[in-house]
């Protein structure tokens, strides 16, 4: 992708850069527009050209940092050190707005295709692909035209600044510099209903604020704070919001003078601040100043990880502040269109500099707009994973004579209600529970007989009495217990899903490949007799299967642990591997591709969606279906599949009936109750742990966690993704 960068003596450049990362807390965007601030990025470039003793006047606190570091390490080292900053290119720009194109795991509230503005510096670049944390996106409305949405950051802080002078309806207020920053607040001031002062050196940037709204248009001499105090009736203005940039302190001096008794002066723009104690003093005025666009700015917590402030505490962070300057555009109450002064292609980005940091007379008045070529689209590598196999890469599974000694970790309602009634009913030996609450695990003791209670999930896989170890607690736990129990030479019986994230289910299959005990997961579908029956059925002709599976979840309430990213990794990884578990064993194929869509309530990240359609294709060219759905009526029967091949037809309603369509007629199978095959898996697993030989080999476990993952993954970049083991 092509992105501006600039070096430490000013030159700018476009380069051709791989695209960035997407985080689970990011969204990836294509950028439609970007804005050149004129203020920010024009002394960016002013300080890149200066000699190196006039940035040394500028920095002098980088000058000790460097004489400081030739103390320590010498100044040849330094010397090279500073010329390799000195000839880094870096990125640059704030401001953007563009399309997202992919979505990281954990973000809420964003979708492939939202138009969105971003902000944030070494964030929103001037580049064609940004990857931008979701606090600092704000959707566009409908309505409101690219090129002005490009401006958003830049008007937020102008907002904020706005915001910090606390200015009520019919307060009058005095911006000071009206450059881009000033031009809009002039506009945002005026849509709150407040009296606009603008005033400039230069008279035709504060007639330009006038056509724009400002009810007065003020050029700066000696005798302007005497024509404002004349317009308020010798009160002065309540507020000054200075957004003028200078080496010096005038704009602070002509604020003291023209605010009123008591009265606010907020510095936005970079402005020296130092100005004698008196006339602060004698009217007891009060000094903000301005960081940036809102709260948030700074904070690596909410700007990197995510993590918002309540409204109730911060009504207007940097985000609701970049939310504000576009509903208002929507509504039409403020309009920045004529800002845009020019727009221009990336890749002439070194002719707008160059126009930015030219003769003053020559410089832009409005804002300068980079273009992007929207059509390209972004490669996309295979969703991959290795992994070692049994037999090949590590010795496999040993054999196990005598009762089968059973150690459980977490003793909740499923484990209660469906698992330790299939060992006991298998004849496995319940020896040690534990992992869960004390009370809930001495509760389990008592009632099931286990010979005793462990004080943690830990003590249960160090216990020299057990053979096999249960993992039943909460899905954030499973892969580290799996790979800590098979490491101590445990066999491993662990409740779907086996991992949250492809790193985890690397160190789990790792651990297998090389491990004494077998590994086996809880996808008991394939297990059941009704669907091991449809599956003889559809495979004797020895066709390709089209399979669709219905699955009516019902709702979980918004705060279930599931929903949590790393405590339940949402229903798709929690629950819908069960499905493509099924289908993978139905059609006797690995999963090859997967695509897949969805949508859930707006404050889940979009790794939790429980409204899925998921489309899979097979190896051996069987298609598959899964629509997951937690909306519906609760009378629907949870599951419904149907398998299509040759001359065959099989409809299996939710494991407690069979239908079978054949060539010679159709026939029905009813075995009295519902069976999804929890009894049959654990006597699986309990013949493996006695003959050496997982119940399911760890390919097909590796294929069908992998596709799951895909799942996600689709549902984050609306794009298909293949699958290469």
């Amino acid at each position: 992708m092509k992105q501006v960068l600039q070096d430490r003596s000013g030159l700018t450049v476009v380069r051709d850069v791989p695209a960035p990362p997407c985080s689970a807390g990011s969204v990836l965007v294509r950028n439609v527009f970007s804005a050149i601030s004129s203020g920010t990025e024009r002394a960016r470039v002013e300080l890149s050209q200066k000699s190196l003793l006039a940035k040394a006047r500028e920095r002098p606190d980088l000058v000790r940092e460097v004489v400081d570091r030739a103390r320590r390490e010498g100044i040849r080292s330094t010397r090279d050190a500073v010329q390799r900053k000195l000839s880094e290119e870096t990125p640059v720009g704030y401001s953007s707005v563009g399309r997202v194109i992919e979505v990281g795991a954990a973000v809420r509230g964003l979708h492939v295709n939202d138009l969105v503005a971003c902000a944030g510096g070494g964030y929103a670049n001037h580049a064609e692909i940004v990857a931008v944390p979701r606090n600092l996106c704000a959707k566009v409305p409908a309505g409101v035209p690219l090129e002005s949405a490009s401006l958003t950051t830049i008007a937020a802080i102008a907002l904020h600044g706005a915001r910090l002078a606390d200015v009520r309806v019919g307060d009058r207020v005095a911006v000071i510099g009206c450059g881009l920053v000033g031009q809009i607040a002039c506009r945002l001031l005026r849509a709150a209903g407040a009296e606009v002062f603008a005033l400039d050196i230069e008279a035709s940037r504060a007639n330009a604020a006038v056509r724009g709204g400002a009810d007065h248009g003020l050029a700066v001499e000696p005798a302007t704070a005497k024509r404002v105090l004349a317009e308020t009736g010798g009160i002065g203005v309540d507020q000054a919001i200075i957004t003028a940039a200078t080496s010096s302190n005038d704009p602070l001096l002509l604020a003291a003078e023209i605010v009123r008794d008591r009265g606010a002066i907020v510095v936005v723009g970079d402005v020296r601040i130092e100005a004698p104690r008196a006339p602060l003093y004698d009217k007891e005025l009060s000094l903000r100043v301005s960081r940036s666009y809102g709260p948030g700015r700074y904070d690596r917590e909410y700007e990197e990880h995510g993590l918002d402030y309540p409204i109730g505490y911060v009504r207007w962070t940097e985000q609701r502040n970049m939310e504000a300057v576009l509903e208002l555009q929507a509504r039409g109450k403020i309009d920045l269109r004529d800002f845009v002064e020019e727009v221009i292609p990336v890749e002439e980005a070194a002719r707008a500099y160059a126009r930015l940091a030219g003769p003053t007379g020559e410089r832009p008045r409005g804002a300068l707009v980079l273009s992007y070529d929207t059509e390209v689209e972004p490669s996309r590598e295979a969703l991959t994973l290795t992994f070692p196999r049994p037999g090949v890469d590590s010795p496999g599974a040993s054999a196990h004579t005598g009762p089968i000694r059973i150690g459980l970790i977490g003793p909740g309602a499923f484990a209660s209600n469906v698992l330790i009634p299939a060992f006991l009913r298998a004849g496995a030996q319940l020896e040690v529970v534990g992992g869960g609450t004390g009370p809930s695990a001495e509760a389990t003791k008592r009632e099931f007989g286990f010979a005793r209670v462990a004080h943690s999930a830990a003590a249960v896989i160090a216990d020299e009495e057990v053979d096999a170890v249960i993992v039943a607690n909460r899905h954030g736990a499973h892969a580290d217990l799996a790979v800590e129990a098979l490491e101590a030479g445990k066999h491993v019986f662990c409740e779907k899903p086996l991992a949250l994230t492809r790193e985890e289910l690397e160190a789990v299959l790792e651990s297998a490949a090389g491990a004494r005990g077998t590994l086996a997961v809880g996808f008991n579908r394939r297990f059941s007799p009704l669907l091991r029956d449809l599956s003889e059925f559809l495979a004797a002709p020895a066709g390709l299967i089209a399979a669709s599976y219905r699955v009516s979840a019902g709702r979980l309430e918004l705060g279930h642990w599931t929903h949590d990213l790393q405590e339940g990794g949402g229903r798709v990884l929690g629950e819908a591997c069960h499905f493509i578990d099924s289908l993978r064993f139905l059609t006797g194929e690995d999963v090859d591709a997967v695509h897949a869509t969805g949508y859930g309530a707006p404050e889940l990240p979009i790794q939790a969606r429980d409204n899925v359609a998921i489309t899979l294709t097979f190896s051996g060219g069987s298609i598959g279906t899964i629509l997951y759905v937690a909306d519906g009526s609760p009378k629907v029967p949870k599951e419904r599949l149907e398998a299509y091949t040759a001359d065959r037809t099989g409809i299996l309603h939710d494991y407690r009936e069979l239908e079978l369509f054949g060539p010679t007629g159709a026939r029905k199978s009813r075995p009295g109750g519902q069976d999804k095959g929890h009894q049959h898996e654990v006597e699986a697993f309990l013949r493996g742990v006695e003959g050496g030989e997982a119940p399911v080999a760890l390919a097909e476990i590796a294929n069908v966690s992998l596709a799951t993952f895909a799942v996600v993954e689709s549902m984050r970049t609306s794009r298909s993704v293949r699958l290469e083991s």
